[in-house]
C-alpha cells in the first residue's frame, strides 16, 4: 500500500488525538503540538523569497522527530485493522500449526505497509472500506493506483476483479518490500541479479579516474559493502554471487592499483585480481 505524500499530509486535530489516546503525558503533548504546529515557510519566486506562511497539516522533511511521529500516526491503521479482525469482517493468513496459530493481516514499517489476507469477496469490501475511512480519519490518502494487488496460487480473473474494485495495480511475485525481493528463491542466481546491477549502477555513477586509491577504499568499505550486508542478512547466498561481487569490487579498487604500477614501473600483472568466475 502506497501513501500519497504520506508526511505533507498528516492531519495535527488527528495526531493529537492519538497521542492523547496513547496516554503520553500532557506537558509532552504540549511541547510535541508546539514543534508541529508552528512550521512556517517562505517561496522563492525570481530569486526573491516572499512572506512566511504558516502550514495547516504535515511533519517537517528531514526533522528527526517527524519518522516517530508518522509511526504514532499510523498505529491509527494498526488500531482500526485490530478491530475490524475482532468484529469477524477481515480474515489474515494463517501461519504455523494448531496449538501455535498466528494469524497475520498486515505489517507496517513506517509507510511501506503490507497488508495480508485470505482470497474472499468480504475481505476486498472490508478492505476497502477501512482505508477509505482510515484516510478521511486522518487526511493520509492513499494512493490506489500506485498500490499493487499481489495474488498467491490465485486465479488472474479473479485478481483482475479484486484490482479493479481497489483501484490498484496488479503485480507478481517476485515483488519488492523493504528493498528485499518477496517471493523469490535465494538459490538462484537470478534472485540476486538486482543487487548486482544496483552494485554497478552505483559504481558507474563515480569518475573512476578522479578517486585516489584512498577514496576508492573508503568507497568500497563503508559505501558500497553495505549493500551486499543488508541482503545477506535475510538470504543465503550461493558461493558464485559472492565471487561476482568480490570480483566487481576487485577491478574497481585495482583500476588504481594498476595506474600506480605504470607510474612506478612495475609489472602489471602483480596488480590484477584472481577472477573466480565469468562475471
Amino acid at each position: 500500500m502506497d501513501f500519497e505524500k504520506a508526511f505533507d499530509s498528516i492531519d495535527w486535530s488527528y495526531l493529537e488525538a492519538v497521542v492523547k489516546k496513547m496516554n503520553f503525558p500532557t506537558l509532552w503533548r504540549k511541547w510535541i503540538m508546539e514543534c508541529v504546529s508552528t512550521t512556517s515557510t517562505s517561496v522563492l519566486v525570481n530569486g526573491s523569497p516572499t512572506d512566511e506562511f504558516k502550514f495547516e497539516r504535515g511533519l517537517r522533511q528531514g526533522d528527526p522527530l517527524s519518522p516517530f511521529l508518522f509511526l504514532i500516526a499510523a498505529e491509527g491503521l494498526n488500531v482500526m485493522m485490530n478491530a475490524l479482525v475482532e468484529a469477524g469482517h477481515f480474515s489474515g493468513y494463517k501461519v504455523g500449526a494448531n496449538n501455535n496459530l498466528v494469524s497475520i493481516t498486515h505489517l507496517q514499517f513506517a509507510d511501506d505497509t503490507l497488508l495480508i489476507e485470505d482470497r474472499s469477496w468480504a475481505n476486498i469490501r472490508a478492505l476497502k472500506a477501512l482505508l477509505i475511512l482510515f484516510e478521511a480519519t486522518s487526511s493520509l490518502k492513499v494512493n490506489f493506483h500506485k498500490s499493487m494487488l499481489v495474488g498467491v496460487n490465485i486465479q488472474d480473473s479473479w485478481l483482475a476483479e479484486a484490482a479493479s474494485i481497489l483501484h490498484c495495480q496488479l503485480d507478481r511475485v517476485l515483488f519488492l518490500y523493504l528493498g528485499l525481493p518477496i517471493g523469490g528463491d535465494p538459490r538462484k542466481l537470478k534472485f540476486w541479479q538486482p543487487l548486482i546491477d544496483r552494485i554497478k549502477s552505483r559504481l558507474s555513477g563515480w569518475k573512476s579516474k578522479n578517486l585516489s586509491l584512498g577514496g576508492r577504499l573508503v568507497l568500497l568499505k563503508f559505501v558500497l559493502s553495505s549493500l551486499p550486508v543488508y541482503f545477506l542478512s535475510f538470504f543465503k547466498a550461493p558461493a558464485g554471487i559472492i565471487s561476482s561481487i568480490e570480483f566487481i569490487f576487485n577491478c574497481f579498487f585495482f583500476w588504481a592499483v594498476r595506474r600506480l604500477g605504470k607510474f612506478l614501473g612495475l609489472t602489471e600483472t602483480l596488480f590484477v585480481p584472481k577472477r573466480r568466475m565469468e562475471a
